[in-house]
C-alpha cells in the first residue's frame, strides 16, 4: 500500500525522501518499482544496505524545495516532542511547493489495541503489560492514556489524533487512509496514514 501511494504522489524523475529509513527495505522496494525516482533515505539508528540510496546524515543536508515526496512510516510515534518539530521544519524546508508529505503511525486505540498488547506478551514472553487494566480499557473505548517519558521502544499511549492536529497547524492534510480497513471507522483499524501538503509554498 505505501508503494502504491508514494509511486502515485511522485512525478516522472522525482525525489522521494525517507525519514527512519532502516536498512532502506522500502525505498529499495520504491526503486524496484519506479527505477526513475532519485532515493534519499536517513535514519539516526542503522546503516544503509541498498547501494542505490543515498543517505543523508540529516534532513538538514537536504537541499531546500528538492523533495518530491517525504515519507515518515512507523517512526513518529517514537520521536520526543523537540524531534517531531524538528522533522516538520525541515519538511517544510525540503518539499518543493507541491511535494507531499505521507506519514504512517499505529492506532493504539479502539479494538487493535487487543490483539496489539496480546502480541508484544506473547513476543516478550511475559504475562505482564505496559498497560493497567483501567487502561487497557480506557484505550480501547478511545479514552487517552499516558505516554511513557521515553517513546523510543513503546507504543504505548501514542494517539494519532494528537499527531493529527500537530501536523495540521503546519501542513495542509490532503488525504487520510485507514488500514486493514479503509471503509470501516477508525477504531476498527490498527494503522493511519495522512498525505499532507506545505502551506504557503505554491
Amino acid at each position: 500500500m505505501a508503494i502504491n501511494l508514494v509511486s502515485e504522489l511522485c512525478p516522472e524523475r522525482g525525489t522521494v525522501a525517507d525519514f527512519g529509513a532502516g536498512p532502506g527495505l522500502f525505498l529499495h522496494a520504491l526503486g524496484e518499482t519506479r527505477p526513475d525516482v532519485t532515493l534519499i533515505g536517513h535514519d539516526m539508528f542503522m546503516a544503509p544496505a541498498f547501494p542505490e540510496i543515498k543517505y543523508a546524515e540529516s534532513l538538514k543536508s537536504v537541499a531546500a524545495n528538492s523533495v518530491d515526496v517525504l515519507t515518515a512510516f512507523e517512526v513518529c510515534e517514537h520521536l520526543f516532542d523537540h524531534e517531531l518539530d524538528a522533522l516538520l521544519d525541515d519538511a517544510s524546508r525540503i518539499l518543493k511547493p507541491n511535494g507531499a508529505f505521507v506519514i504512517s503511525v499505529p492506532i493504539m486505540y479502539g479494538l487493535a489495541i487487543g490483539p496489539k498488547v496480546s502480541n508484544w506478551m506473547i513476543r516478550s514472553r511475559s504475562l505482564q503489560s505496559e498497560y493497567s487494566p483501567a487502561e487497557f480499557f480506557k484505550a480501547m473505548v478511545g479514552i487517552r492514556v499516558s505516554r511513557p517519558e521515553n517513546p523510543r521502544t513503546t507504543h504505548k499511549g501514542f494517539d494519532f489524533r494528537e499527531l493529527r492536529d500537530v501536523v495540521s497547524k503546519r501542513f495542509r492534510i490532503d488525504a487520510t487512509q485507514l488500514s486493514p480497513l479503509p471503509i470501516a471507522p477508525w477504531w476498527m483499524s490498527s494503522q493511519f496514514f495522512m498525505t499532507c501538503r506545505p502551506k504557503g509554498k505554491n
